[in-house]
């Protein structure tokens, strides 16, 4: 019997591994990378799949299963052969969204803290997505697996995502092919209120075909990017700033639980079972021992990065977007919340100038 068929992968791999295991204490290493990464990973599938919570009106039918996340490795794959269109273009853009909120966790996590605390650059990850054939490998285990050339295609994808110039997803055309098909459908489907962030971004060509090692023919990839010159997008970044207390716009929801997701439980929030077992290993006199704690260092932190070296824009947005989440975790006193918005508002103004230099050049 035939077991093949198409199948979404996605790979996604942490930069600056080789680098990080010579610098640090394997304990370090283990318990404060890796596991942050774990975290990141474990942490968006969780997002992913609360759509229906955070945008009713962009929830997905399906999104990706058998998500795999092994040392500073997350692979992914969703047969998609027995699916409709729409369930195929929920898929995909389930896993593009998967990876964009894993980044978004990976910046803000222990690890990725503790360096910008220490007026280093934050360590990025990047993420390859990829549609090919594949075959289901007979096993004892209750875990499926798969076998396919296209997984080693999607490795190369992801490391070809490493001289990304934004994101560092990238993606190949058919998956680009799904996701406009998305786009197209969610834009027509209700006013800004209700449209998330990922409506927003778009998949845009590389300006050269890509060699990969394997195929025989170069690939056109794309990399996600987000507008620089969209009105609707602008406003519904200023609608963030401003801290909205309309229950009915579903970005002021979708914060709220993005912080909320991400920060577990409010005494140990890097824990599994409600402050029992630590997940990530990391100091608390540095980072805070607790979720308002945490939150403080976050804008501490990105509070002296924009000084240093905050020409990304890229970043500038995630650690925009990530504030104006940590603003709306529950429990922070007026104070602080008046001091965070001012924060908040400054990376606001420099995304503004960097946007503005994007589109003139």
């Amino acid at each position: 019997m035939d077991n093949s068929g198409n199948y979404l992968i996605l790979f996604a791999d942490l930069i600056g591994s080789t680098e990080v295991a010579v610098e640090v204490a394997p304990s370090f290493y283990a318990q404060t990378y890796v596991s942050s990464y774990h975290w990141a990973a474990r942490r968006a599938m969780a997002f992913v799949e609360e759509t229906q919570v955070v945008f009713p009106s962009e929830r997905f039918s399906k999104v990706i299963r058998n998500i795999r996340i092994a040392g500073d490795e997350v692979l992914s794959f969703t047969p998609l052969d027995a699916e409709n269109d729409i369930t195929k273009e929920d898929i995909v853009t389930s896993a593009i969204a998967f990876a964009y909120v894993a980044k978004l966790y990976w910046l803000a996590s222990p690890y990725n803290l503790l360096r910008m605390i220490g007026r280093q650059f934050p360590r990025d990850m990047a993420v390859g997505i990829h549609i090919g054939p594949a075959a289901i490998v007979p096993t004892t285990e209750d875990e499926e697996q798969i076998a396919s050339l296209h997984i080693n295609v999607t490795k190369r994808v992801e490391g070809k995502a490493r001289d990304g110039k934004e994101s560092r997803i990238f993606a190949s055309y058919e998956v680009y092919d799904h996701f406009d098909k998305w786009l197209r459908r969610v834009k027509d489907s209700g006013g800004i209120k209700d449209r998330s962030p990922l409506s927003f971004t778009f998949l845009e060509p590389r300006k050269d075909l890509d060699k990969i090692k394997g195929l025989p023919k170069k690939l056109q990839l794309l990399e996600l990017k987000w507008p620089a010159n969209n009105d609707e997008f602008s406003r519904l970044l200023k609608q963030l700033a401003d801290t909205p207390e309309q229950e009915d716009i579903d970005t002021e929801k979708a914060a709220r639980f993005l912080s909320e997701n991400f920060l577990l439980y409010p005494k140990n929030p890097f824990s599994y079972d409600e402050g029992k077992t630590s997940a990530i290993s990391y100091n608390g006199s540095e980072l805070g021992s607790n979720a308002l704690d945490y939150i403080d260092k976050w804008f501490e932190a990105v509070k002296e990065l924009n000084k240093l070296f905050f020409d990304e824009c890229w970043l500038v947005l995630n650690c925009y977007l990530l504030s104006c989440s940590f603003l709306r975790y529950k429990g922070i006193n007026q104070s602080n919340i008046n001091r965070y918005q001012k924060i908040a508002n400054t990376l606001l103004l420099r995304l503004t100038n960097l946007m503005e230099r994007q589109k003139s050049n």
